[in-house]
């Protein structure tokens, strides 16, 4: 298996981003929309965070009342994205290797970090689950 294959091979491409003020409850939806287990979160053309569908589910109770999403929906409501995600992630580019975006990911202690191109407009993001897969092919 080459590990230095650019991650562009395998990186998921989305320019589903959200804002820093932008509810929870509204960032889920987009996830959900989606299928989406990150999304990076844009000021003003840069990027000043990271959010995943578990940094959300971790402030909830993790499961649906009587199969009603709604409850939790109404609590993710009163929260931003600025207050749950992660702030400043490291930014991989589109040439940056498997190998290391995997050293990356590591010393990070993150599951995901946002991709960039040349210009440092968000392609996607690559996560952990990414990066195994493409190694397990």
């Amino acid at each position: 298996m080459e590990k230095n294959i650019p991650i562009a091979a395998i990186v998921l491409k989305s320019k589903v981003t959200v804002n820093p003020q932008d509810r929870i409850s509204a960032v889920y939806r987009l996830m959900k929309k989606f299928q989406l287990k990150h999304i990076p979160v844009i000021d003003v053309d840069k990027i000043v965070g990271i959010i995943s569908r578990k940094d959300i589910l971790h402030l909830g109770f993790g499961y649906e009342y009587d199969g009603r999403e709604d409850v939790e929906i109404g609590m993710f409501d009163m929260l931003q994205a600025d207050q749950v995600m992660v702030k400043n992630p490291t930014l991989i580019s589109l040439d940056s290797s498997v190998l290391e975006v995997a050293e990356l990911i590591a010393k990070a202690d993150m599951h995901a970090l946002p991709v960039i191109d040349e210009d440092k407009n968000v392609v996607g993001t690559i996560d952990i689950n990414d990066i195994l897969l493409f190694l397990l092919r």
